[in-house]
């Protein structure tokens, strides 16, 4: 259904798509937040902090990050269908791989992660909290990549497999996101707040939806061609 094909037009756009969703997750939290609590709490690239004085409630906002990355993948292996576009079926595969997969599958083993923070702050540091949410994720995370995984029509599948899911996303997108957040907080460029979000935060949010409707096109790498 799909061959993978990395251009330079092809990993801008893939950079759009995963910082635009990376991003969205974040304001999913920090909007969510003030909604469930009243107020505009704290915003950086990589954390927020609701206005709750009310814990409990502030947690829901936790989850709701996470949970609206998981509807993505699913939206993108919806996407992946053969009776689909080739540009949907490439958006689709991109989708699924943009919400960082492997970071939600591996980072609760080591006690990490919106997801587990929340739990084992309702729930109790337990074991069973901390392989519930292990086995949650993965049971949430696998139909999506699987499919992708599937989809890949390429001589070493599953050297591209990997690539995608271990390695290609944090290259384009880590250092980038990274060195934003250490701008930001660390060195106080464009620090100021607007409705608790660090100025910088909003300027790259705008260019990057402008990027992503400018390339958006050639997430289907062989339009190139066309």
């Amino acid at each position: 259904m799909l061959s993978l094909k990395i251009t330079w037009r092809y990993i801008v756009a893939f950079y759009c798509v995963i910082m635009l969703y990376t991003s969205l997750h974040e304001l999913v939290h920090h909007f969510s937040g003030y909604f469930i609590c009243g107020d505009w709490g704290i915003k950086t690239f990589n954390y927020f902090e609701t206005a709750c004085e009310d814990e409990k409630k502030a947690y829901i906002a936790t989850y709701l990050g996470p949970i609206f990355s998981f509807v993505m993948m699913y939206v993108g292996m919806y996407f992946l269908n053969k009776n689909n576009s080739s540009y949907k079926n490439h958006l689709g595969f991109a989708l699924i791989f943009a919400q960082l997969p492997l970071q939600r599958m591996i980072s609760p083993f080591f006690r990490m992660n919106d997801e587990y923070y929340a739990t084992a702050k309702l729930f109790g540091h337990t074991n069973t909290v901390y392989w519930s949410v292990i086995v949650i994720i993965w049971v949430a995370c696998l139909p999506p990549i699987i499919k992708a995984f599937n989809a890949i029509e390429n001589e070493n599948k599953i050297l591209w497999f990997i690539f995608y899911l271990a390695l290609f996303p944090y290259l384009i997108w880590g250092p980038i996101f990274g060195g934003l957040e250490y701008l930001m907080v660390e060195k106080k460029f464009l620090a100021q707040p607007l409705i608790g979000i660090g100025l910088l935060f909003i300027i790259n949010e705008i260019i990057t939806i402008i990027a992503y409707y400018c390339t958006r096109k050639y997430i289907n790498p062989h339009k190139e061609s066309m």
